[in-house]
């Protein structure tokens, strides 16, 4: 019995050193494969002297590709800049009519007409031809208001 046993121990360890020989080969063989993979796949760089006609012809082809974008964006851009103009114009007139009205209610000369007090002011977008018009037109009712409450007054008086 005694002698299986060693027979069994003696075939482990061959079986043992086998096993670490093969570990140490494999070992030996994925680094020389690492290193070749390295090798191949390590990046080389070639530089290669381009004549200046090809240079000029991309640049030109570059240009022609651009070129026309860049127009239809321009004027994208100055048309949005034109809407965005009038209407910032529309709204500092349109501040400027409200504070007028806020000066006009809060200094006690409250108009006699009572559609005048509540008109709306309503921003639609105006040129500002249209815009001054209708400053002028405010500007003459405003007028006209006062001339008929001094012609009033004076009646009275």
């Amino acid at each position: 019995m005694t002698e299986s046993l060693s027979q069994c121990c003696d075939a482990l360890e061959s079986a043992v050193e086998l096993l670490s020989g093969t570990v140490s080969k494999l070992e030996n063989q994925s680094n020389l494969s690492n290193q070749l993979t390295m090798s191949l796949l390590q990046p080389r760089r070639v530089f290669e002297l381009i004549p200046e006609y090809d240079i000029q012809r991309a640049k030109l082809d570059l240009i022609e590709e651009v070129e026309p974008l860049v127009k239809s964006l321009s004027g994208k851009l100055s048309k949005s800049l034109v809407k965005l103009e009038r209407e910032r114009d529309t709204l500092q007139q349109t501040l400027e009519l409200n504070s007028l009205r806020l000066n006009n209610q809060f200094s006690g000369e409250e108009m006699s007409d009572p559609d005048v007090s509540s008109d709306l002011v309503i921003m639609t977008s105006s040129t500002t031809e249209e815009l001054d018009q209708l400053k002028k037109l405010k500007a003459q009712k405003a007028q006209l208001i006062s001339s008929i409450q001094e012609i009033q007054s004076g009646e009275q008086g």
